[in-house]
This record gives structure tokens, C-alpha cells and sequence, in this order.
């Protein structure tokens, strides 16, 4: 079965992927009629839309959901129960064919009123208080203990108070004397007395799904755990060799349970959130079709099952039946709208139950099997309005398949009326009254269950007396009485009441009115400008590239009508009939034009709409401006040597004289001011630049007016300046003229000095280099000029020995020597000046 459970989901999932893509259809707002969740309980289970307990043929749209939550109160037999459940449920519409539900109990209370007609308060764990206190007498399968499975067998009677209460799971458990102590008179009857044991349970082909085990000394002969009930016992008269016994009057072999709660022994149980069912409704047919045909495919588990003592102990509170895998269940529905306010709803279902499990010493057993469910229904609701809806139900329960014998077994049948009432689309609330309509009273006996259920045995085994035939154990032929110790049903009603909240789509008109198109006309361009006239041009402003504007009519039609384009202007000329077309405005004149288009939907509804061009000429129109260039000498001009400058105008309007005003940055103008062409006097002006610039007149505004040009006068190249000049002076009186060419090297840190020694024409040989190189060492040690900026040249000789000092600026050329005889040198001799070496530094 757990390949049955995958495959269910596997199914759900897979429905709601394939449906999750469709069209949403919206409801339409003229439709009265509202949607809400089905309460459930008693039959179909809560959680899909619908009325009550029928559903209905529609589904939530994509994205819709509510939230219920309800109280409901309905009445079940055997035992004359009253149920109290809390459902609570959400559904969520995946789309327009399929919305999927969750539902449980929130909250369970069962109150039973007849506890003798039930087999729960028969079990080993129960006391009937009802019925006298202690447990009461029942007929139990044959238990197990000494001598016992010799003597007796199969169905067998419990007296009054035998059974010691033992609690779940039973098995092993002290199942009384039945009566008959050890020893006891039943001896004369091949009984010799026992102390007997329930259990241990026997398995008889139980599954999840059909048969049950059994359960010695427990349950009954039919299977499962629930024993047959005694209502009414007899006593029969002593004998001689007999006192006297008890025996049963009124009995049945097979149990007697409800199916929703088949073990409770409680006269009032509660429990919450044990019941749980998931599942989706599939909406077969359009979801505007008058007829919907539609399918609700569910699944529905147990918290509590009998696996130990806390779960059976929930059971026999009345949580569930505690089925060991969950029920798997389906409802077709059939719904059609018969008018505006009507509207009919036929459910018809089958669910699978599973049967409970129960751990035991031995193993695990099927405690009872469960009888499986034919649901169907018809239901009428009348959406007066969109605010409300009664509501009036017909619903059956039918216990099929392979079941245990139920002794007072009912398929119930009921009546619902009530109202729902919405305050909004996605908020309501409902109240209903519900009425059993075949509870348990006379009719019951006139049909063939309870009969059969009662006279099926004729005797039982009584310990001490053998098997005995008693009377009363048939149905009386009598009318308008009941079987001795059965207490028939004596309320039949139920009602209940439910709040929803949640969300719906907004909904669209049934029927529009033919609607008028809607258009919005644009063009790619609001302006055009027009060029100047020929032979003229603008600074100010340039052309469009086009006189043709691109028209777009954006329109659209709520109905979806077909639209025709129709165009016109008030100058040029349109081209095109669709919702595209083209303005050609060449050859119009400046000024603002309207183009409109008109859209028809062919129905008698048409839409306008228009957009305009400005047509504009160009500001500033004039002729082409002239170029300007001035041409100044390309070399330079030596100092003082004139020089012409002169201006060219190319292009611009033939008819314009130009004026020409000029100015120089240097020098003066010698001629030609006020034409094209002027001479420069560069007198004065050796190495400076020369910037001529003309201005023109007569030129537009808009035009250059102003051009320039530049030249270089030549510069006078430096030359190297004697600063001084000495003979062969004492050396005190060479360092005074030294000192003042030092200073004037060091005011001109550019500067480069030049030292040119003379000899005397018979001086010895190297006497022009010694001074030469005297004066530079004291120049470079004593005033600190630096080396490289003094170069000395032995210059010759001359009459007498000289020494000239010259002072360089940069890039000066070089002096030269200027030797006056050739040399003619005598013998060597010491030239006074500064030792060329020094005494060592005394150690």
C-alpha cells in the first residue's frame, strides 16, 4: 500500500504541474453565486468547496484560498452517540481546473448515551457503570486455560462482574472463572472448573484491508476484539443437582460498534488533531460551463493508532477508528446551474478504510475490520444574492465490503438545512441544522440486520450447564416494542455553524457593451526646419535631414474589435492605412500642421486622435563667410630690415568690399595700413617676435573678422667682454684685479670666464701657463669660483709678459689669443707663485 499512497500523491503532484500553465477565467460580477469550503464530518470529508457536506462543481481560480474553521454537532449508532468536531481546513485554487485542501479535527468530543449497545464498553479494561457497575456480561470467544479448550468452544458466555480488569494489550491476562470456581458443581457437567487466560490472539487471514484476527477470551467468534453484548439475562432454577445461574436473555454473537469510533469506552471522550486528510478537487469541464463535472480524489490518516497503550487509550477515547495506513478515497460530482438562483450538486464516493493494528505479545494483530464507505449525496443551493446562499442537503453513508458483523449496524441518513451568508466575496459564514433521519428506533428491527444480529444463536455455552437454549433470544413478533435491554436512539438532531476568510480574484462583467477603441497618435518629430535660401547659411541652426515625419497610431479595442486607420492633414501629404503611416511635408511653407487619424472598430464606435508639425525656416541666414589667412616672412629678418605682411580673403560674398585695420605687437607700420598688404620697420626690434594681426570690416556678424601671424627678428650673438688686462704685476696686485673679476663671475652665474696668459718674448718656456694657472687656482681656492667655469689659454708671447681676462656670456664664442712677437725663451727660471707641492703634515 505504500505503493498505493506514492502513487496517489504522485498523481496530485503531477496534476498540478500539468494545470499550473492555463488561462486564469475570471467569475463574472453579474454571477450571485459564492464559493466557500465544505464543512465535512459525518460522511465526505471537510476541505473542498462545496456546500455542507456535498461538494460542488466548481473549483478556487489560480491564486484564490480560504481558511474555514467550523463547530459541528450530528448524532451516529449504534450506542446513541452525539459527536462534537472542531474541522479545521485550507484550500488553495492552482489554477482554474484544480484547487487541493488540507483538513483535520482540531477538536473531537463524543458523548455516548446508550453504552450497552456498544462492544468498547465490554472490553477487559471497561465497567459498564450504567448497567449496575463492574464489567458486564458479554459472549466472548472460548479463552484459553486448563481443560478449557476441551470442553468448550466458540461462543461463550461472560456473567456479570467475571472479568478482572486487565488492561491493553490483554494477552495473558486473568479472563475469570466465567463463574465456576475450581471444583466447582460444573464438574457433573464435564466442566471440571478453570482459571482461564485471554488470549493469546490467533491470526484468521487478517490484513490491512480485510479480515480480522482473533481474540480469545476477548473478542468475539466473528473476528476482532469487540465481544458480543448481553442486554438482558435470565435466571434459570436451581435443580437438584444445580443452583441457580444466570444466563443471557437477550445477546448477539457479533459485536455491536460505531464505525467512526469503534473502541470507545468512554462516556465522554476527547482528543484533537488525530483525524487528517489532504487532497485536491479536479475540475473535469470549463470552468463557465452551466455543467460541471468534477472529481475529489482524497487521502485520510491517524495520528493515533493502537500500537501501544497511549494509542489504543486515544482510541478508546473516540479519536478514530486508528486505521493502520490511512483511507484513500474518491467523490464524483456532478453540478449543474438550473437557473439563476439554483443550482444542484449529486456527489457519489467510494473510500478504502484500513483496518487498526495492534502490537501484542505475539505480534501484531487486526483488531477489527473495518467496513468501507459508499458516500452520496444531492444538494440544492439558491445564491439568492452575492450575500446569500441557502442551502439544503440530502446525504447517505453506506457500510460495504468486508467488514465485521456490526450487531446494531446503521447507514446513516441525513438531513441538512441551512444558510450561507457573505458579508464579501472572500469572508462568510454559515449555520445549518441537521436531522438523523433513520436513528435507531423500531423500524431498525424489521430489517434484517439487528434481526439476524440477535436470533442467529439459539443458545450459547453457559459454564455449568452446557450449551442452553434460551428464550427471548428472537426479535418479537410483537409491534411497537423493543428487544429486552435495548435502549433505542432518542435525539436525532445535529447543527453546526462555520466562519471562512481568504482571498478571491476580482471578477469581470457577464455582458459589456460594445466599447469605443481608444488611440493616441504620435509623430517621430515635432519640428522640422527648412534650410537657408540658396547661397546662403546659418550659424544659428541646422536642417532637418528629412521633410517626412514618421505617424504611429498606438490604439486598442477592449472588445477586440478590428480597427480601420483612416488619416488627414491640414498640408502635405499622408501615405499609409494601418496603425503606421507617413507625413511628406516638402514643399509646405513655414507654420504649424495637424494631422488626425480616425479609428473605427466597424460596430458604430470610433476614436480620434491628432498630433502637429511646426514647419520652421532658418534663423540667420546668410551668406558664406570669407577665409581669413595673414602670411608673415617664413625666415627671420635682421635687425632694422623691413618686412611685409600680408592678408588673403578666399570665399565669401563677392559683393562685400572688405576693410582692412592692422596692428603689430613690435615695431611700426612703415606703409600699406588700410590695404591688404603692410611693411614692418624692424629697426630696434633684434631678437624679438613680431605678431601682425588684420581685422577685416565689412564682414556678417556670424563671420570671422580678426587673423594673425607671427616673425622672428634675428638676434645680435653674444661676445665675450675683456674685463681686464695686467702686466707682470706683483702677486698682492694680481689678487686685487682677481678679486674683482670674481665678483663680476659670481653676479653672472651664467657667465664663463677666459684666462689668457702672455709671456715676455725671452721668458722661459711655460711662463704663460704658470700664471695662467697661478691666477685660476686662486680664482677657484680663495674666492671659490667654480673649476669649470674658467678656462685658460696660453696665448703666445708678446713684448712683455700679460695676463687679459675675459667674462663670457652663454653660448658666447670663445676669444682667441692674440700673441704679438713669437717666442724666443731664455734660460728657466722660477716664476714666483704658490708651491706647486706641500711639506707633509708633521706626524
Amino acid at each position: 500500500m505504500r505503493l498505493a499512497r506514492r502513487a496517489l500523491f504522485s498523481a496530485l503532484a503531477m496534476l498540478v504541474l500539468c494545470a499550473a500553465a492555463s488561462a486564469q477565467v475570471q467569475r463574472l460580477e453579474t454571477d450571485p453565486r459564492n464559493i466557500s469550503p465544505a464543512v465535512g464530518t459525518g460522511g465526505n470529508p471537510g476541505g473542498p468547496t462545496g456546500l455542507f457536506t456535498i461538494y460542488d462543481g466548481q473549483t478556487l481560480r489560480r491564486g484564490e484560498f480560504t481558511f474555514s474553521i467550523a463547530y459541528s454537532n450530528f448524532d451516529r449508532d449504534p450506542g446513541n452517540v452525539d459527536i462534537t468536531e472542531v474541522p479545521v481546513s485550507f484550500q488553495i485554487g492552482i489554477n482554474n481546473h484544480l484547487e487541493v485542501f488540507f483538513n483535520t479535527d482540531a477538536y473531537r468530543g463524543i458523548k455516548v448515551n446508550n453504552p450497552a449497545n456498544l462492544s468498547g464498553f465490554y472490553l477487559p479494561n471497561s465497567q459498564l457503570f450504567g448497567a449496575g457497575g463492574g464489567t458486564a456480561p458479554a459472549i466472548v470467544l472460548a479463552p484459553v486455560g486448563p481443560n478449557v479448550g476441551r470442553t468448550i468452544a466458540g461462543a461463550v458466555f461472560r456473567p456479570r462482574g467475571n472479568q478482572p480488569f486487565v488492561q491493553f494489550p490483554y494477552s495473558g491476562g486473568s479472563a475469570g472463572t466465567f463463574g465456576q470456581g475450581p471444583g466447582g458443581l460444573g464438574t457433573l457437567f464435564g466442566f471440571p472448573g478453570f482459571s482461564a487466560t485471554l488470549g493469546p490472539a490467533r491470526t484468521s487471514n487478517g490484513g490491512n484491508f480485510s479480515g480480522a484476527d482473533l481474540f480469545p477470551g476477548v473478542g468475539s467468534t466473528v473476528g476482532g476484539i469487540l465481544p458480543g453484548i448481553v442486554l438482558a439475562t435470565s435466571t434459570l432454577p436451581a435443580t437438584a443437582l444445580t443452583l441457580p445461574i444466570d444466563v443471557p436473555a437477550t445477546f448477539t454473537v457479533a459485536p455491536s460498534y460505531l464505525p467512526d469510533a469503534p473502541f470507545i469506552n468512554r462516556f465522554y471522550g476527547q482528543s484533537a488533531f488525530s483525524t487528517f486528510t489532504v487532497g485536491g478537487k479536479i475540475l473535469l469541464t470549463s470552468p463557465n460551463n452551466p455543467l460541471s463535472v468534477a472529481v475529489v480524489p482524497f487521502y485520510r490518516f491517524y495520528a493515533d493508532k493502537a500500537d501501544d497503550f497511549s494509542g489504543f487509550n486515544q482510541l478508546q477515547r473516540g479519536a478514530s477508528p486508528g486505521g493502520n495506513i490511512g483511507d484513500f478515497g474518491v467523490v464524483g460530482i456532478v453540478s449543474g446551474r438550473l437557473s439563476r438562483s439554483v443550482n444542484i450538486s449529486v456527489n457519489g464516493g467510494y473510500v478504502l478504510n484500513s483496518n487498526p493494528k495492534g502490537k501484542f505479545p505475539e505480534g501484531q494483530f487486526v483488531l477489527l475490520d473495518r467496513p468501507n464507505e459508499i458516500l452520496a449525496g444531492i444538494g440544492f443551493d439558491f445564491p439568492i444574492n452575492k450575500y446569500f446562499q441557502p442551502i439544503v442537503e440530502l446525504r447517505s453513508t453506506q457500510y460495504v465490503g468486508s467488514k465485521t458483523p456490526n450487531a446494531f449496524g446503521n447507514n446513516p441518513v441525513e438531513a441538512l438545512v441551512g444558510i450561507k451568508v457573505y458579508p464579501k466575496r472572500w469572508f462568510g459564514f454559515g449555520a445549518w441544522y441537521r436531522y438523523h433521519i433513520n436513528q435507531q428506533d423500531l423500524s431498525m428491527f424489521k430489517g434484517t440486520d439487528a434481526t439476524t444480529s440477535i436470533s442467529q444463536v439459539t443458545g450459547v455455552f453457559v459454564p455449568g450447564r452446557g450449551v442452553v437454549a434460551v428464550p427471548g433470544t428472537s426479535v418479537p413478533a410483537t409491534a411497537g416494542s423493543f428487544p429486552r435491554g435495548f435502549v433505542p436512539s432518542d435525539d436525532a438532531n445535529g447543527f453546526g455553524f462555520q466562519v471562512f476568510a481568504g482571498h478571491r480574484n476580482a471578477r469581470i462583467p457577464a455582458i459589456l457593451p460594445n466599447q469605443p477603441p481608444t488611440v493616441t497618435l504620435s509623430a517621430s518629430s515635432a519640428t522640422i526646419t527648412l534650410p537657408c535660401p540658396p547661397g546662403q547659411i546659418s550659424s544659428s541652426c541646422t536642417p532637418s535631414a528629412s521633410q517626412t515625419v514618421n505617424l504611429t497610431a498606438n490604439a486598442s479595442d477592449p472588445d477586440g474589435d478590428t480597427l480601420l486607420y483612416t488619416y488627414s492633414t491640414t498640408g502635405g501629404r499622408v501615405t499609409g492605412t494601418g496603425a503606421t503611416a507617413t507625413w511628406d511635408l516638402t514643399g509646405v511653407q513655414p507654420g504649424t500642421y495637424t494631422s488626425t487619424v480616425e479609428v473605427d472598430d466597424g460596430c458604430g464606435c470610433i476614436a480620434f486622435s491628432s498630433t502637429t508639425v511646426t514647419v520652421a525656416g532658418c534663423t540667420g541666414c546668410a551668406p558664406p563667410c570669407p577665409t581669413i589667412t595673414v602670411s608673415c616672412p617664413t625666415e627671420a629678418i635682421q635687425p632694422g630690415s623691413p618686412a611685409t605682411v600680408t592678408a588673403n580673403l578666399t570665399g565669401g560674398d563677392p559683393n562685400v568690399t572688405p576693410t582692412y585695420n592692422w596692428s603689430v605687437s613690435e615695431g611700426t607700420i612703415s606703409s600699406g595700413q588700410g590695404t591688404a598688404s603692410i611693411t614692418i620697420d624692424t629697426t630696434g626690434l633684434a631678437g624679438r617676435n613680431v605678431t601682425a594681426t588684420v581685422e577685416i570690416g565689412g564682414l556678417a556678424p556670424e563671420c570671422q573678422r580678426t587673423a594673425s601671424c607671427s616673425f622672428s627678428i634675428v638676434a645680435p650673438t653674444p661676445e665675450c667682454r675683456k674685463f681686464d688686462e695686467y702686466g707682470n704685476i706683483a702677486f698682492n696686485d694680481e689678487k686685487a684685479r682677481l678679486d674683482n673679476y670674481a665678483i663680476q663671475l659670481q653676479s653672472d652665474p651664467t657667465a664663463t670666464g677666459y684666462i689668457i696668459a702672455y709671456a715676455g718674448r725671452t721668458d722661459p718656456a711655460g711662463t704663460a701657463q704658470a700664471r695662467a694657472d697661478r691666477a685660476k687656482n686662486y680664482l677657484v681656492t680663495t674666492r671659490g669660483i667654480d673649476a669649470g667655469r674658467i678656462t685658460i689659454i696660453d696665448g703666445g708671447c708678446r713684448e712683455a709678459l700679460a695676463v687679459e681676462l675675459f667674462v663670457c656670456p652663454a653660448s658666447a664664442t670663445a676669444p682667441t689669443a692674440s700673441a704679438t712677437v713669437p717666442c724666443e725663451p731664455g734660460p728657466a727660471k722660477r716664476v714666483k707663485g704658490r708651491r706647486s707641492t706641500r711639506r707633509g703634515r708633521r706626524r
